[in-house]
């Protein structure tokens, strides 16, 4: 059975699909203690032979996702702002959002540790959590700011999890492999547990054709 991003983000055989969109991310860079992590993540998936089910992202696309923009193919009630149009160019919505997330003023780089790894299927996600209080305040005032600059909540907003996306599931893992599956995700979680706390790098506006590649500049639409 294909992952439930098949056929949206990616091909069947694991080619990037287009997929425009906006989202403000923070990166995850050589030098920091996170990129380390995630590279050790990933070299775990390939040593326990699910590189083939999965869809390992570059490792210079590693982020953490601050806020969720707007996506050309989601134009739908609950992933559009009812003000704006639904049949306006993507070029505009871009304009619009960066306008918005201006006005919400993106904070400093903020303070995080690992939570857990999930492997679900639609991707492999390494959960992150603030170090403190304060951090968290920091990052929720900013969505919340955020969400009020674009006039809508996604779903989910209340209770976003903070997070690095490793790899989308290519095939979800059935019988045996599940098993084998979980054992991975236990070992994977066992070493996240002992990994210190990071700064992230500041966030930023970005823009992105497909799920591989996104960058501060805006891309042509």
């Amino acid at each position: 059975m294909y992952g439930k991003e098949i056929g949206r983000k990616f091909y069947e055989d694991g080619s990037v699909r287009r997929y425009p969109g906006n989202t403000v991310v923070a990166d995850v860079v050589p030098g920091m203690v996170a990129y380390d992590v995630m590279l050790h993540l990933k070299q775990m998936v390939i040593d326990a032979g699910f590189d083939k089910d999965i869809i390992l992202m570059p490792a210079d696309s590693y982020h953490m996702t601050v806020f969720r923009g707007l996506n050309d193919q989601v134009r739908t009630d609950t992933h559009w702002p009812a003000t704006l149009s639904k049949e306006l160019p993507f070029e505009k919505v871009d304009d619009y959002i960066s306008d918005a997330i201006a006005k919400a003023v993106i904070p400093e780089p903020t303070r995080m540790k690992f939570d857990e790894v999930r492997f679900g299927p639609s991707c492999v996600l390494v959960r992150l959590v603030p170090a403190d209080e304060e951090q968290n305040r920091i990052l929720r005032d900013f969505r919340e700011r955020a969400a009020d600059a674009v006039g809508l909540r996604l779903p989910g907003h209340d209770d976003y999890h903070f997070h690095i996306t490793l790899a989308y599931t290519r095939i979800i893992p059935e019988g045996e492999r599940e098993k084998e599956k979980d054992a991975l995700v236990a070992k994977m979680n066992e070493y996240i547990s002992n990994q210190p706390e990071f700064y992230t790098t500041k966030a930023y506006m970005a823009y992105y054709d497909d799920m591989l590649r996104f960058s501060p500049e805006r891309l042509p639409r």
